[in-house]
């Protein structure tokens, strides 16, 4: 708050250079109003949104529609497209406009009507009709924009789709191809229905196996019987039987048997060597010799190898020892039914095994199978996919696809904007505080016067004695308030100044005092008047001496004669007391007197020693009113008759190098300051008003 209060009071101290130029300013910008010619602006709006045509067909629905930003913010996007740079040079070429583009862009005005999808583009220029050809134009390269950026996007996407389009086709071949060999490879139709039908299968063949070890079981049971009732094997018995039944073999058989007959008379009535026996058997040994030729020439295998062990003679007599033809070609029947059992057994064993085999691999298959199945479906997906995006995407491309419309062109204005009138004055108005704050904080910097009592008494390193107000009248004299307006502010302020000189000099016995100021026009002639008055109304005898011999004002002030004064006294032409002039009963003055060209040696004189001690001993207090010490040494001469000096600083008014210089003279001197009083201070503040006077000689005191 206090810094604000600083900044208050340095405008108020300028407020003269601050007002000639914010008035200057303002006043260049109405002129500049008045005098511009007059501007037009033309407006027309724009809605972006997703693209009807798109979303009908169905084609290129991606590409008409407005895509977020990475922001978030797709309008701002697109308002920024509409004022790039490309954008506007094409504008600008297209119209044949002698304008730089960023002056375009100047000009140009885009803002999205808020919670809608539109954009209103607004262009101000001096010619109406070139103002709306602009804003059509504009908006119509951009849609123009849109478009080509749609198509490339379009034509991108489709030659790479094209390029993959090959690869995705090759794959799926290639996984058809797997499928198809490993279905050539384990010989698979349908897997789920082959795994139904074996399962039947299995069943039935388990059901077939069954019936034929029953069947098998029952003829081995049949021919172990005939072959324990007759003592034959199976093959003899097959043998007789085809003897029997075979026309041929039964009638070289008939023939043997007769023969053998005829053998059998002929030993009874002829001995073996006669010839009739010789011949029989002759014929007998052709005859078997026959037999054995008519069954090798039947039989094969077994049968075979049965007639070479067997002599035809043992075959013959199957049927005289009571052989029946029908038991023998049973025999026979069982015989080549239980072979044919058993090779059919053998046969389902071995489709029982492979067909459990089969089965066994089915799972795996089917596994199998489903994995290429999915490669294939996943592949052709993909292919179909691309094949119907490339479709897609060549009808695209010949759309004229966009994400804007216009929805209000721009019509010449006809009437000119007044808003840039406004703006003129806002500008010349913001303009005029600025400059004017920064006329304000320039001269202040400028200004090397001290500012504040805090910034005066970091400076000098006194006490602080007491803050006086600034106090004014209509006469170019100054006052004594503290007489004139006793119950005032500053009247008190001059009473609480005299008592902190005795408070803070409590421990020093203090009668003469020294009132200076490092500069002129800092009011320590009006200090020195009002001090002394303050203090002979609390019953103390004072005497006020005008010891400025240059500019001496107490006789202005206080309104009395100087013609005689403490020059006189100095120079023993005039009696102490007839140079003295009551102004109440406590309170004396003496004037400057006549004007003297060495003031300094009157300073520095005997006399002048003599005068203060002779003062110093008739009253209770005398204030010197001295010269200020960057204008004389007067006030440093004086110091060292006095008790002290009190210093009068005016803020705004001393330098900080007048002030740093009266403090190096007093410290050079010795001298004993017994603090500093703060003139002009405005309502206790710790920022005070500046005052600007003349050289000291035409000052007010």
């Amino acid at each position: 708050m206090e810094e604000y209060l600083q900044y208050w009071l340095i405008f108020k101290r300028r407020w003269l250079p601050v007002s000639i130029v914010f008035f200057t300013v303002v006043a260049l910008s109405i002129v500049k109003t008045l005098l511009e010619t007059p501007i037009y602006q033309a407006t027309a709006q724009l809605v972006l949104k997703k693209n009807a045509t798109s979303s009908l067909t169905g084609v290129g629905s991606q590409l008409g529609q407005l895509e977020n930003s990475v922001s978030g913010k797709p309008m701002g996007t697109e308002v920024a497209v509409l004022r790039s740079l490309p954008i506007a040079e094409r504008t600008i070429n297209a119209l044949s406009l002698n304008l730089n583009p960023l002056v375009f862009l100047k000009e140009l005005q885009v803002k999205n009507i808020e919670q809608t999808d539109i954009l209103e583009i607004s262009y101000a220029d001096t010619n109406p009709r070139m103002a709306a050809s602009i804003v059509n134009t504009l908006m119509k390269i951009y849609i123009e924009n849109d478009i080509d950026i749609n198509r490339a996007q379009t034509r991108s996407a489709r030659s790479f789709i094209a390029q993959q389009l090959p690869l995705s086709k090759a794959a799926l071949q290639a996984a058809e191809k797997k499928l198809q060999d490993f279905k050539q490879q384990y010989k698979v139709l349908d897997l789920k229905s082959e795994a139904t039908s074996s399962v039947t299968i299995l069943t039935d063949l388990e059901k077939q196996v069954a019936e034929t070890i029953s069947e098998l079981a029952s003829q081995t049971a049949k021919m172990k019987s005939i072959k324990q009732l007759f003592g034959v094997n199976s093959q003899e018995a097959v043998v007789a039987g085809f003897a029997s039944e075979s026309p041929s073999t039964s009638l070289v058989l008939g023939q043997l048997k007769e023969t053998q007959q005829k053998i059998e008379m002929a030993r009874l009535r002829l001995t073996d060597n006669h010839p009739t026996v010789i011949n029989l058997k002759e014929q007998e040994t052709v005859l078997k010799q026959e037999l054995k030729r008519h069954i090798e020439q039947s039989f094969i295998g077994e049968a075979g190898r049965l007639n070479k062990s067997k002599d035809s003679e043992s075959i013959v007599q199957l049927k005289p020892q009571g052989l029946q033809q029908g038991l023998l070609t049973n025999y026979a029947s069982a015989e080549a039914e239980r072979l044919s059992l058993q090779v059919r057994l053998k046969a389902l064993a071995e489709m029982i095994q492979s067909y459990r085999q089969r089965a066994d691999t089915i799972p795996q298959l089917e596994l199998q199978q489903r994995q290429l199945e999915r490669e294939i479906s996943a592949t052709e997906s993909s292919y179909q996919t691309l094949l119907a995006r490339y479709q897609e995407l060549q009808v695209a491309e010949n759309l004229q696809v966009s994400n804007a419309r216009v929805i209000t062109p721009a019509l010449i204005p006809t009437v000119p904007i007044k808003s840039r009138q406004y703006i003129n004055l806002l500008q010349g108005f913001i303009g005029g505080i600025l400059l004017g704050v920064a006329t304000a904080f320039i001269l202040e910097k400028m200004d090397k016067t001290i500012k504040t009592p805090e910034s005066a008494r970091e400076l000098l390193g006194y006490n602080l004695l007491g803050y006086i107000p600034p106090f004014t009248n209509n006469s170019p004299i100054p006052e004594v308030v503290v007489k004139n307006k006793p119950d005032s502010p500053v009247s008190e302020a001059f009473r609480i100044l005299q008592t902190n000189l005795r408070f803070f000099n409590s421990k020093q016995h203090i009668k003469v005092i020294v009132v200076s100021s490092a500069v002129p026009q800092e009011g320590k002639s009006t200090i020195a008047a009002n001090l002394a008055f303050s203090i002979s109304q609390i019953g103390r005898k004072v005497l006020l001496v005008d010891a400025d011999f240059r500019r001496p004002s107490q006789d202005k002030i206080w309104n009395i004669m100087n013609h005689a004064g403490l020059t006189n006294v100095i120079k023993s032409q005039l009696d102490l007391d007839n140079a003295m002039t009551k102004v109440t009963s406590n309170l004396q003055v003496i004037t400057a007197g006549e004007q003297t060209n060495n003031p300094s040696a009157l300073i520095n004189s005997t006399q002048m020693a003599v005068f203060i001690a002779q003062v110093a001993q008739k009253y209770d207090f005398v204030i010197i009113d001295s010269p200020p010490f960057t204008v004389a040494a007067d006030a440093t001469i004086l110091g060292k008759l006095a008790n002290g000096i009190l210093l009068v600083v005016r803020p705004g008014v001393v330098d900080a190098d007048s002030a740093s210089l009266a403090k190096e003279l007093l410290e050079k001197a010795g001298q004993n300051v017994l603090g500093i009083a703060v003139n002009g201070v405005v309502d206790k503040q710790k920022y005070y008003g500046d005052y600007h006077y003349g050289n000291y000689a035409k000052s007010k005191v």
